[in-house]
């Protein structure tokens, strides 16, 4: 998948541009966004649908598609 040279670089997530030219799919799940939106969705679908889950995964979605939006996560926002 060539979607990285593709796109002006600008536009190109930093966490993206990190990753080799073939990620494999440990490294991938190894980046930070991703896995807060892994917890994030996880603890959403099975623990709880509170609003403070949905934001927590509502602020994890934007750090995926447009990290420079989004305010870095603290610990209290994990919680």
């Amino acid at each position: 998948m060539s979607s990285k040279s593709s796109q002006p670089a600008e536009r190109i997530p930093a966490y993206v541009q990190s990753l080799p030219e073939e990620p494999s799919d440990e490294q991938i799940v190894e980046l930070a966004e991703v896995s807060e939106y892994k917890a994030a969705i996880s603890y959403l679908l099975n623990d709880s649908e509170d609003l403070a889950s949905l934001e927590r995964y509502k602020n994890a979605v934007k750090q995926l598609l447009i990290p420079s939006q989004v305010p870095p996560l603290t610990e209290e926002s994990q919680t």
